[in-house]
């Protein structure tokens, strides 16, 4: 139960915000008609008996066909919206009948939509007086380890050093990605089809060029990433003539508009694809105290003489030291995943065999650009590999 909200907390998704008021809004036709109905539907108890049966019924169906999973929270959401449903109905029917506002049935009617209002307002107060962001690695919800075996085939250090902290400022920036869109377009004379299309926690943009061929934009808000892709032809190999005329031109475009690092090293990968990369070891970036650089940019070149390129994967992040930050030890992140504190994509059952071979230090990006110091424990369950990501900052 309330595994969603805690999704959508980790996450601090608006989309999984959204699906739980979703959840709520398809049951209010059922609670807003039921009064008209009779009589005896009229009364509160009978309309929530009929919701829950009728939302257990559609779970069960889930479960029993295999087209989904037996949520509580969607009964839970389910039941709240026929009951919201049903609480404007009776204000509507009560204001009818005394032909003027029934401010009781009202006040009633706003109850459940005041409640919602209230909880996301003080979770976004919460959130804004964060620090640091929150961390989609979490659980919403821990693993049942009663039953499960867990073998650790790695010396885990009891302390831990302080380790350097980051942000990225083009992580959930839409302003970014809507700058990179506008870049894209007018560097490569692209007309944009329509307006911006949301994708979970991808924002597109659709373009065509002016033979008509279709291109999309691409922004990841969780990795600042973004990707140019066209619907052209096949790939092409390029001669080496090809490889140094589109290396010249792609790197002083990217360049001139601030976006290649000076140390990157450049690669030919599957000979059609131009490589940039640039990539500094975790332990000098735990140990540095300086900004820098990270990750690699893909080209897919379109012929010689098109500016526009078939593919183009952009992933360097400007990472910017912030401060020092206290983590706990190896072994206090293996209590973690003692206690199921974890992630896996199938839940842990009893007669599970989990070995923890290795751990090191890692880092990944939170919902503020935070760029946050992790533990990776990594090892095979049931014989099959298996990794999983654990916080280090305790308080994040």
């Amino acid at each position: 139960m309330f595994s969603g909200y805690w999704s959508a907390w980790n996450q601090w998704s608006l989309s999984e915000f959204q699906l739980i008021i979703f959840n709520m809004m398809m049951f209010m036709p059922l609670g807003f008609l039921l009064p008209l109905l009779s009589i005896r539907t009229r009364r509160f108890t009978p309309v929530l008996i009929i919701s829950l049966i009728v939302t257990i019924g559609i779970e069960l169906i889930q479960m029993l066909s295999g087209r989904g999973i037996f949520e509580l929270d969607d009964i839970f959401h389910n039941t709240l919206g026929s009951i919201a449903g049903y609480l404007i109905m009776q204000a509507i029917l009560d204001s009818v009948q005394q032909r003027k506002l029934h401010f009781k049935s009202a006040g009633l009617a706003l109850c459940i939509p005041m409640a919602f209002v209230l909880l996301f307002t003080s979770a976004l107060a919460i959130y804004q007086a964060k620090d640091l962001g929150n961390l989609s690695i979490r659980p919403a919800i821990k693993q049942e380890m009663d039953g499960v075996k867990v073998d650790l085939d790695a010396k885990l250090p009891e302390k831990a050093e302080m380790v350097s902290l980051y942000v990225n400022d083009h992580i959930y920036n839409l302003e970014y990605g809507k700058h990179m869109a506008e870049l894209i377009q007018q560097s490569f004379d692209l007309q944009q089809k329509q307006g911006k299309r949301v994708d979970g926690m991808n924002r597109i943009w659709l373009f065509t060029d002016r033979s008509g061929i279709s291109y999309t934009f691409n922004y990841n808000l969780q990795d600042g990433g973004w990707q140019l892709y066209g619907e052209s032809g096949e790939a092409v190999k390029l001669t080496k003539e090809e490889v140094v005329k589109h290396r010249e031109f792609y790197e002083k475009w990217m360049r001139d508009n601030d976006i290649l690092s000076a140390d990157t090293v450049f690669s030919l990968q599957n000979e059609d694809t131009l490589r940039w990369d640039i990539r500094k070891p975790v332990d000098a970036i735990a140990k540095g105290e300086k900004d820098f650089a990270n990750g690699m940019v893909m080209i897919m070149p379109s012929a010689v003489g098109q500016k526009v390129p078939r593919d183009l994967f952009y992933m360097m992040n400007q990472n910017k030291y912030v401060r020092k930050v206290e983590v706990i030890s190896p072994a206090q992140a293996y209590a973690q995943v003692l206690e199921g504190n974890f992630s896996v994509y199938n839940d842990m059952k009893k007669g599970d065999l989990l070995r923890v071979k290795q751990y090191e230090l890692a880092y990944t990006y939170d919902s503020k650009g935070y760029y946050q110091p992790v533990y990776r424990f990594s090892g095979t369950l049931n014989g099959e590999q298996w990794e999983t990501l654990i916080p280090a900052i305790s308080n994040s």
